[in-house]
């Protein structure tokens, strides 16, 4: 993969988030600690946790190593010091724009053979690139289970291609 085809693929993914946004502003801020059962994450753990990968990659990415630092568990100091912040819809929408647009802004910044060096993380090896596609991968099957949370809320998530609102 060069970068002229990650950049294509990223700019799908830019779709892809705006439709995440909407789906964000479904929900009141009475809706975000829902969770469909015991155990399982509410709406406001599943965006932290959809949009800290992003965070992450965009901080640690180009050093070559991403270390597990549990940012995203709401168990943690460091998780339960995010979800502090992400008190409103707002504040969600916010951290989502932050932190996507903060890995579109790494992205371009990177050369070709950044892009193709291998990043040692705690699940393996793999090519910079690849990483690119694990955040995509963990988006759509995150945001999967956000839609099916706005359904049993009641909601009426936007239309899984609501592309038209944004620009190409």
């Amino acid at each position: 993969m060069n970068k002229e085809a990650l950049l294509g693929q990223r700019a799908y993914f830019n779709l892809v988030h705006g439709v995440t946004l909407q789906l964000i502003g479904t929900f009141s801020d009475a809706d975000l600690d829902f969770r469909p059962k015991e155990n399982v994450r509410s709406v406001r753990e599943l965006l932290m946790h959809m949009y800290t990968m992003e965070k992450t990659l965009a901080e640690n990415i180009r050093s070559g190593k991403l270390t597990s630092v549990d940012v995203d568990n709401p168990e943690t100091e460091a998780g339960k010091a995010v979800l502090a912040e992400l008190k409103t819809v707002a504040d969600l929408q916010a951290y989502a724009r932050r932190w996507h647009q903060a890995l579109d802004d790494m992205l371009a910044a990177m050369s070709e053979e950044e892009i193709q060096r291998v990043v040692e993380a705690p699940y393996g090896s793999f090519p910079a690139w690849q990483f690119f596609q694990f955040a995509y991968d963990e988006h759509w099957h995150h945001r999967g289970q956000l839609y099916t949370y706005a359904r049993l809320l009641g909601k009426e998530p936007p239309m899984l291609y609501s592309y038209e609102n944004f620009p190409a």
